[in-house]
């Protein structure tokens, strides 16, 4: 820690010569990288005490949380976006099993509390020339969390081409080579670790992720784009529908992927 006169303190850390940062995969080696990076943070803090870390943003990947949002929107928010989005609405409504699953994980003891990052995009792995990755960063969210949190992202953001942002839905897909590099990677690390109850849960981390962003997408679209706000008019409703799409995709997919 540094302390700035009139600036304040400012957590410095040591820059990792010739690395570079990758804003999307491009080929499974990156996603298989990635997953192995974020998999060897967890292990290597496995003995550190989960319960000693600072909360930083509460509830942050509270699905309860994020369905109950979800449903006073729909008592109170906006009527002309609650018809627009009556479809996207149905869908929620029909796959609140992924909810009761989530409620579930968090009374079961095979699921343990973990040192977790809970923003594992791949920007947030550093790589070297050979696209090897050297580390984690942007430590803002780090927690106490479950597994599926950090799998659930990876899928959420490595699994299709394209990312949350496109409006074109036909590009959306699941690619397998990618789910397979992700759970290749992260058992890499993480095999001895998590229960056999767990790594039953490798493809729900997936759909949770996914159907909480859709989720929080479709609240701020319901509730006049409140927290996300939106670049362009109905911007959180487009997203919410990509997200949707890539949780049925990845539904469609999932015996296929369990197989694998």
């Amino acid at each position: 820690m540094v302390f700035d006169e009139g600036n304040g303190y400012f957590r410095l850390t040591p820059y990792v010569q010739k690395s570079h940062t990758i804003n999307a995969a491009q080929v499974p080696g990156q996603a298989f990288e990635a997953a192995r990076a974020f998999a060897q943070f967890t292990r290597l803090l496995s003995r550190f005490p989960v319960e000693k870390l600072q909360i930083t943003l509460p509830d942050f990947h509270n699905l309860t949380l994020r369905y109950q949002q979800f449903s006073e929107a729909l008592r109170t928010g906006n009527k002309l976006r609650l018809q627009q989005a009556r479809d996207l609405i149905h869908f929620i409504k029909g796959h609140k099993k992924i909810v009761e699953t989530y409620q579930e994980i968090l009374h079961h003891p095979a699921f343990r509390l973990r040192v977790t990052h809970h923003d594992t995009k791949i920007s947030n792995v550093l790589f070297d020339k050979d696209d090897k990755a050297l580390c984690v960063i942007d430590l803002d969210t780090v927690m106490p969390g479950y597994f599926i949190s950090d799998v659930g992202d990876m899928m959420r953001t490595y699994l299709s081409p394209v990312s949350e942002e496109e409006k074109d839905f036909s590009k959306i897909e699941i690619r397998d080579e990618y789910f397979s590099a992700i759970r290749e990677g992260y058992m890499t690390e993480m095999n001895d670790e998590l229960t056999g109850e767990e790594r039953k849960h490798f493809i729900y981390a997936g759909k949770f992720m996914i159907y909480m962003q859709a989720i929080r997408f479709l609240t701020d679209h319901l509730n006049n784009d409140i927290y996300y706000g939106a670049k362009y008019e109905d911007h959180n409703f487009v997203r919410a529908g990509n997200q949707v799409i890539l949780l049925k995709k990845l539904m469609e997919k999932e015996g296929t992927l369990t197989e694998r």
